[in-house]
């Protein structure tokens, strides 16, 4: 099975990644394009949000300006798909760094209820939370 997951991050460079997981004993392939926020990017990323079954817009819970971009993402992502129930994730990235918080949970789990999406946060560099972000997008 193929699913072309698509994760919005705005604080990396652009990459993309193949991988498979196995969800229910089954092998399924994802397609990430790590966009990073990049403006160069904008005018493909519509190619691939046309493709995207599934979307997972992380930004850094240490900047607020990737917290911003996310409103920017979403509705890019819902023009393109014309499509209110696309699965999609609201992911806070960086838990690990608490202590340079600038967007806080209240604001980050209000975004997630306005948009009716769940939330979580993660960590890139003690892997908190990655698998589960990852498994739960193939569940909405």
């Amino acid at each position: 099975m193929l699913l072309g997951i698509f994760v919005i991050e705005t604080q990396f460079s652009t990459r993309y990644i193949e991988s498979v997981v196995v969800l229910d004993g089954e092998e399924v392939q994802i397609d990430i394009l790590d966009t990073a926020g990049q403006e160069d990017y904008a005018a493909i990323r519509d190619n691939y949000f046309r493709s995207g079954e599934g979307f997972l817009c992380v930004f850094s819970i240490t900047e607020d300006d990737s917290f911003q971009a996310t409103q920017e993402f979403r509705e890019q992502i819902l023009r393109v798909k014309n499509d209110e129930n696309i699965p999609f994730l609201l992911v806070g990235n960086k838990s690990d760094l608490q202590e340079k918080r600038k967007v806080s949970l209240a604001e980050a789990q209000g975004r997630s209820q306005q948009w009716g999406v769940p939330y979580v946060e993660t960590s890139a560099k003690t892997r908190e939370n990655v698998d589960k972000a990852r498994k739960l997008i193939f569940k909405l």
